[in-house]
């Protein structure tokens, strides 16, 4: 008796969103029908919100890094690499609801490079506030998020997730330093950053150096992360000494000197 085949369906194994992928998303923020953030270019210009300096493109997301509300964040696990959605966001999972104690008065003095202004963003003591009114000699800062009791729209596209553990180890850098710092991988899973010394002057750097190497452990895997002061000497500037060229009138007066000394006066010109 011959043998019977069976052919069995193809098995299909999709990349999904899971907590520590790094992915690239692209997306549109927007609240009442108004954007209010977009990694879209077009999508800025057609909205006025474009800025000169700004590099639009997908947006590096560490999924459960906090880089994003929880809605969105929530929106994106189980996604499907290349998916598209749209999810409304409440302020409960979004940018939180609006405490009427989080607020603070403040003297007028304290603003001393600035006039203050109603809506303008200011710090106190390392605290982001929005100032909403001024009373006789001193200000009301409201600390909450200018989005609070918002529902948040986001409309959105995951368009790759990043495997190469270099290059996501200097995404990570990049999204909570702010800024590129020279990264390699070492053996025994050890990670080696360089800074320049210049970031000892930033109050927050401790803050954000511990914050980088407990990320880098916990979504990396790394077993040590060091990082190297770097001091490098400053280029060497020489100088010369030119003479700027001579006027326009100072040339032809030359011209008319010369010329007058080559011609003979009339007395010893040559009557032949």
């Amino acid at each position: 008796m011959a043998a019977e085949l069976v052919i069995l369906p193809r098995m299909e194994f999709k990349m999904t969103v899971k907590d520590g992928d790094f992915i690239k998303v692209d997306y549109t923020e927007s609240v009442d029908g108004q954007v209010i953030s977009t990694t879209n270019r077009d999508v800025a210009m057609n909205n006025d919100i474009y800025e000169d300096g700004v590099e639009y493109g997908p947006a590096l997301i560490v999924v459960g890094s906090g880089d994003v509300v929880e809605g969105f964040k929530d929106e994106l696990m189980g996604k499907e690499i290349g998916s598209s959605g749209s999810v409304e966001v409440p302020p409960e999972k979004g940018y939180g609801v609006r405490d009427p104690e989080n607020v603070e008065l403040i003297p007028l003095t304290k603003f001393k490079k600035e006039k203050p202004e109603i809506g303008m963003r200011v710090s106190v003591d390392g605290k982001m506030g929005t100032l909403t009114r001024i009373i006789g000699r001193k200000a009301r800062i409201d600390y909450n998020h200018v989005l609070a009791d918002k529902t948040v729209k986001f409309d959105y596209t995951i368009t790759e997730r990043i495997e190469d553990r270099q290059e996501r180890l200097e995404s990570l850098i990049r999204i909570f330093a702010k800024i590129d710092l020279a990264a390699k991988i070492l053996e025994d899973d050890v990670a080696e950053v360089e800074s320049p010394w210049e970031m000892s002057y930033y109050k927050e750097w401790p803050m954000i150096r511990r914050g980088v190497a407990e990320m880098a452990m916990r979504l990396l895997d790394f077993k040590e992360v060091r990082y190297i002061e770097s001091h490098k000497l400053a280029p060497t500037v020489t100088s010369q000494l030119v003479s700027p060229p001579p006027r326009l009138e100072e040339t032809e007066e030359k011209e008319e000197t010369e010329t007058s000394a080559e011609t003979p006066a009339p007395d010893e010109q040559s009557l032949g």
